[in-house]
């Protein structure tokens, strides 16, 4: 019994939280096929259920009310399972996926009506129209007056900008139990006193920290315990084999409502009979309320033991094996395809550069947006920028992208919940601003580091993007060293080179950002001094192109720097590997890109070109030492699947392949602690996987 107390407790006070979070508003932008199908899916099951009831099982005459409760289990739609089922496929901001989830919104809402009509119907303190009037008026009440004034007490209470007391806390969760009493004496369950509370609260006025804080203790602590009493309150052992063929049967058979009316409905609304099925299968998930209303069924003793053990069943079953449905219905084969128009090399002088730059931690933008203002936007060839943050989904999250206005973010909640946007508003406001031929969109994905490339890819595919940037998983200390931010960064670099439809360049970041902007500001022309070292292949071509694009910057100095294999000292097996194969039109490609480049720059003072014979990894390591620490950016190519003896041996000891063996090599403690790296890479196609 304590048990049981402390979980119904818990039950109310997530009750509360549920509807905290849900914003009704949303019902007001909700079509006419989620809501026929939210409806429908709703009304149909509650009465096929109330005839399995009735008509299957063949209760006593003393539990025949049972039937209004399992059919409120049926016509439950669990919309927190759904999400997270959408959120993990990538298909939440889908056309299937706004409307199962606007359907499950309105078939939530639909479903709470019934289990209210079910539980005046079966209610002994009163009759049933005392029961529908006392909640009717209860909700009144709790619109005009008791939300006023919360609103003012809280305004009262609390400066602008400051937490709330404990004082004001202990109040609205008392509040909370105040209003369970209310709706339990008239007839109806406490936990719908709960959830109307939460409702009319908007969920900004009492802050993020306040749900977070209230959530923990309570999905924690006190809701399991509830899950535990209604375990222990579930007697297995009376079940007979019967019972266990009409689990069962029931089982299978509750598929059937959702599955016919969505079916009808996406006939009705020309929704393919794919998709259709498909929304049939998701409005079967279950949640919290279809447990909650057997248990009140039981709680009002309108259902016996074997008919609350056989419908929890039901639920569990129902609810497990809706994701592997869908997973295989949905299932994930869709690789992104490298377009050749969709790299640097390819784009016209007078095209729109498209770029999408990726940001874990607001410390990393600084020296994006560096890399972005020295990029050249001009009038004849303007820059848009995409600048995704990217959150890893956590538990009260779901994987969502946000696209964040001009003025700021267009989810009022999703502010609350994360404090780095503004300063990333600010930051990349300020580029837009003194950059006048940039244009900026802040969006924000929010999902596990393990899907978080497709999100990337997913974005550059729908942008039409040409380079993607990503910032290095380490960041320089104080002390010049470098220390890693977090492991998964990594993973997330590695599947995106693998999977990218454009170009992608890695920032390496030794304060490029803070150096860039004190060079330009100190009015010196050509301050910036940029280094491209080129040995060959086609990232190598990609990463010249853009270094050429910078170099026209007026405050930008490029020196490129070219190897050129050594023929007379290259007596080696390496050597003759490169020099048969496929090396030799290689090398006749990069001639012409080169001699193409250099009569480009032929009258550019910017730009100073030279050329270094080698002949083998040694000699080149030796050449690029030589250049001294006098750069701010080094812009190499990745190189991964392009062989020369010019990098003979640097592959073999590189500590990160995402570098590539030159990148990795300017990141060793030999060479500049101060300068940056940016490596760049062809498109994923070009260059399969990221192993040695």
């Amino acid at each position: 019994m304590m048990m049981e107390t402390v979980g119904n407790l818990g039950l109310i006070f997530h009750v509360f939280l549920v509807g905290l979070e849900m914003d009704l508003r949303a019902l007001t932008s909700v079509g006419p096929k989620a809501l026929g199908i939210g409806i429908s899916g709703a009304l149909f099951p509650f009465f096929f259920g109330a005839s399995l009831y009735t008509f299957i099982a063949e209760y006593p005459e003393n539990f025949r009310w049972g039937c209004l409760y399992w059919g409120v289990a049926l016509s439950v739609t669990g919309l927190p399972v759904i999400a997270e089922i959408f959120a993990k496929l990538k298909l939440l901001h889908s056309e299937i996926g706004r409307i199962a989830m606007s359907s499950a919104l309105v078939n939530d809402i639909s479903s709470r009506v019934l289990l209210v009509f079910s539980l005046a119907v079966t209610s002994s303190s009163s009759s049933t129209y005392l029961s529908l009037f006392s909640v009717l008026f209860f909700i009144i009440f709790s619109v005009f007056v008791i939300r006023p004034a919360i609103l003012w007490m809280l305004r009262k209470s609390t400066r602008e900008g400051e937490d709330y007391s404990e004082a004001t806390i202990c109040a609205i969760l008392t509040m909370v139990l105040a209003c369970g009493l209310i709706t339990d004496m008239c007839g109806v369950s406490s936990v719908f006193g709960a959830f109307v509370f939460g409702l009319i609260i908007p969920s900004h006025v009492l802050g993020h920290r306040f749900v977070l804080m209230v959530q923990g203790f309570v999905s924690d602590l006190l809701l399991p315990l509830y899950y535990a009493s209604l375990g222990m309150r579930t007697h297995l052992g009376g079940i007979s084999r019967e019972d266990m063929l009409m689990m069962v049967l029931i089982s299978l058979l509750s598929f059937i409502p959702k599955i016919v009316c969505t079916l009808a409905m996406s006939y009705f609304y020309r929704i393919s009979l794919h998709e259709g099925f498909t929304l049939g299968i998701l409005m079967n998930t279950k949640g919290l309320v279809a447990v909650m209303a057997m248990s009140l069924g039981r709680d009002h003793t309108v259902m016996n033991d074997d008919g609350f053990a056989i419908m929890l069943f039901t639920i569990f079953f129902m609810t497990i094996v809706t994701s592997p449905i869908v997973n295989f219905l949905y299932r994930r084969t869709k690789k992104f395809l490298p377009s050749q128009h969709r790299v640097l090399q390819n784009l016209k002088p007078d095209s729109e550069l498209r770029i999408l730059t990726c940001i874990h931690e607001v410390q990393t933008a600084a020296g994006i947006t560096a890399l972005l203002e020295i990029s050249h936007a001009s009038r004849r060839s303007p820059i848009c920028i995409f600048a995704l943050q990217l959150m890893q989904l956590k538990k009260h999250t779901t994987a969502l992208l946000i696209v964040h206005g001009a003025g700021g973010t267009s989810s009022e909640s999703y502010r609350r919940a994360d404090g780095q946007i503004d300063q990333l508003i600010t930051t990349f406001n300020n580029l837009e601003h003194q950059s006048p031929m940039i244009s900026v969109q802040l969006l924000t994905a929010i999902s596990p580091y393990g899907t978080m490339h497709e999100d990337i890819c997913s974005l550059a595919e729908e942008k039409q993007v040409t380079l993607i940037i990503l910032p290095f998983h380490k960041r320089q200390t104080i002390h010049n060293n470098m220390e890693e931010m977090n492991p998964a960064y990594k993973d997330v670099n590695n599947s995106t080179l693998e999977s990218a439809p454009c170009a992608v360049g890695i920032l390496v970041d030794r304060g490029f950002g803070t150096l860039l902007t004190s060079k330009i500001d100190d009015g010196n022309t050509r301050s910036c001094r940029i280094a491209m070292i080129f040995i060959g292949g086609r990232d190598d071509r990609e990463a010249l192109t853009y270094a050429l694009r910078m170099a026209r910057h007026p405050k930008v100095a490029l020196i490129v720097l070219r190897f050129i294999l050594d023929k007379t000292s290259a007596q080696n097996d390496d050597a003759d590997i490169f020099l048969t194969m496929e090396g030799e039109d290689e090398k006749k490609v990069d001639d012409h890109f080169v001699n193409e480049f250099r009569l480009k720059v032929q009258n550019d003072d910017s730009v100073v070109y030279t050329e270094q014979m080698s002949s083998n990894g040694a000699e080149t390591v030796k050449t690029i030492r030589s250049l001294g620490q006098d750069f701010d950016l080094y812009v190499v190519g990745r190189g991964l699947s392009f062989f020369s003896p010019l990098k003979g041996g640097l592959d073999e000891w590189s500590d990160c392949p995402e570098l590539g063996s030159i990148g990795d090599l300017l990141l060793t403690s030999d060479f500049s602690s101060t300068a940056s790296i940016l490596v760049v890479q062809h498109h994923a196609e070009l260059n399969p996987g990221s192993s040695t």
